[in-house]
């Protein structure tokens, strides 16, 4: 398909010479070409995209919000269930291969998520996962023009997962194809506009950004990390007179977890190698 070969000559020559100008940091060694390609973003989206999410979301109401959002997630179980297959993950695929049909069918293409009461909550998978079940756990960040946030192991995945695993590239009419896409472009950042309080308090945008992304996709690979418990680091004065060393607890048991990145039930952590 035309649009994908065009964006795929782009991206691919960004990312080698990405590979030539390098950074200090080995996370994202490819820092100097990353932040001029966020800052074209930003320019990007503050001009051609934030406006349209913006009157996308004062005019349309919420429950069609909701019932668009719900058939775009409808149509990412394709590629979900193929790669629940790749990752050996059975049980997943057996699950959202039900929760496919049951809201293609009842749910009207998705649009009504019947399965969510069906016992078969949202969950979502992608090559990029798939790449690190299977050792590429650690991989270098680069920003994606008009997309954002990446590492090359997940731009890769990406870009596999849009040209065989998705339906969108079989569709051989531009126009109806640039207007799926479209759509969904602006229904996700309209779904961002809330955490823009976030991003503006941040020092560094561009780190914040890149910290939040790699926080969320480890934990997606690698599962919660277990919290260091700080109560080691200190004395109970009592327990101490007695003999006994006892750390003490958070006050509500519970460390407090990042806002932007805690998993949600429409992901799932690829269990390690």
């Amino acid at each position: 398909m035309r649009w994908f070969t065009r964006y795929s000559s782009i991206i691919l020559p960004l990312m080698l010479t990405a590979c030539v100008t390098k950074g200090s940091n080995p996370d994202d060694p490819f820092e100097p070409i990353n932040r001029k390609i966020y800052k074209f973003n930003s320019a990007f989206d503050a001009t051609f995209l934030k406006p349209p999410a913006r009157f996308y979301r004062s005019v349309i109401p919420p429950v069609v919000r909701a019932g668009i959002n719900n058939a775009y997630n409808n149509v990412n179980m394709i590629p979900t269930v193929a790669n629940d297959l790749l990752q050996g993950e059975l049980t997943y695929a057996l699950k959202d291969t039900w929760r496919f049909a049951v809201n293609s069918t009842l749910g009207i293409a998705g649009i009504m998520d019947v399965a969510n009461k069906c016992s078969l909550p949202p969950h979502s998978n992608d090559l990029g996962l798939t790449f690190a079940k299977w050792g590429d756990k650690k991989s270098p960040y680069i920003v994606i023009p008009f997309l954002g946030p990446s590492t090359i192991r997940d731009g890769m995945g990406l870009l596999f997962n849009a040209s065989i695993l998705t339906p969108y590239f079989y569709i051989r009419n531009d126009t109806i194809i640039y207007s799926l896409l479209g759509l969904r472009y602006v229904d996700l950042r309209s779904q961002m506009l809330d955490t823009e309080k976030l991003m503006d308090n941040a020092l560094d945008k561009y780190a914040f950004m890149r910290d939040a992304y790699f926080q969320h996709r480890n934990f997606l690979i690698n599962g919660p990390e277990k919290p260091q418990n700080l109560g080691d680091m200190y004395v109970d004065e009592d327990a101490e007179d007695n003999g006994v060393l006892t750390p003490n607890e958070p006050a509500n048991g519970i460390p407090s977890d990042f806002p932007l990145t805690t998993a949600q039930n429409d992901t799932h952590s690829a269990p390690s190698a």
